[in-house]
């Protein structure tokens, strides 16, 4: 059996190796035209979910769609939705979903509301460049805590808790170098002792012990 191949991430390249991926998949909508929409609109917004995670792991997949916190929802809705107007829209309290005529999902507009670490990750947030279009992402450190209230969210199947797993041990194996002050941070605005925990589940990949969440 092949050995998962692990390198270093490269950040740019790599997100845009997975819009690719994506892209094969017939998911025509990725991160670069969403950030074109929103860049133009003058917004702020982070990128997070699969595609900016992509960044971090150093090796790329295929996602389904592109999860995007917005500081403005009700204006980042609107011009998404005159941007891409094949798309329908599920408005709730702290999501819309926009989807493509098959019913797949191809656009969540997270909302801040309630959300310690969405709005903190809209202040950190870093630019890099994707085929040839600014996008605002998470720091690996803003990643990690992402995947961490993954884990722990009571209405995340399963399935996809496993993945988020991986995801995390993965882009902690492949950064040598992380802020763990950073992360105890944004691991605290999860839930209370979630700066503990995140710690713990670092140290857990370090040490090559199986993670529990």
């Amino acid at each position: 059996m092949l050995q998962t191949i692990l390198r270093p991430p490269r950040t740019a390249d790599d997100i845009a190796q997975g819009a690719r991926l994506a892209k094969m998949q017939k998911k025509d909508i990725g991160p670069a035209e969403v950030a074109k929409v929103l860049n133009t609109a003058g917004l702020k917004y982070v990128i997070v979910g699969g595609h900016a995670a992509n960044g971090y792991m150093g090796r790329p997949r295929s996602t389904v769609d592109v999860d995007v916190v917005v500081e403005s929802p009700k204006k980042a809705i609107a011009v998404l939705a005159k941007s891409f107007p094949e798309l329908t829209m599920t408005d709730t309290p702290v999501v819309t979903r926009f989807k493509n005529a098959d019913g797949d999902e191809a656009i969540d507009v997270m909302k801040p509301i309630g959300s310690k670490l969405w709005k903190r990750l809209l202040q950190i947030a870093i630019d890099v460049e994707v085929d040839g279009v600014q996008l605002r992402i998470p720091t690996v450190e803003g990643i990690l805590a992402a995947k961490l209230a993954a884990m722990a969210s009571p209405a995340r199947q399963l399935l996809d808790k496993q993945q988020d797993g991986l995801d995390f041990a993965r882009i902690v194996t492949v950064n040598a170098t992380l802020d763990l002050r950073i992360l105890e941070e944004l691991g605290e605005l999860v839930y209370p002792g979630g700066g503990a925990e995140i710690l713990k589940l670092i140290a857990d990949v370090r040490a090559g012990r199986l993670l529990q969440f």
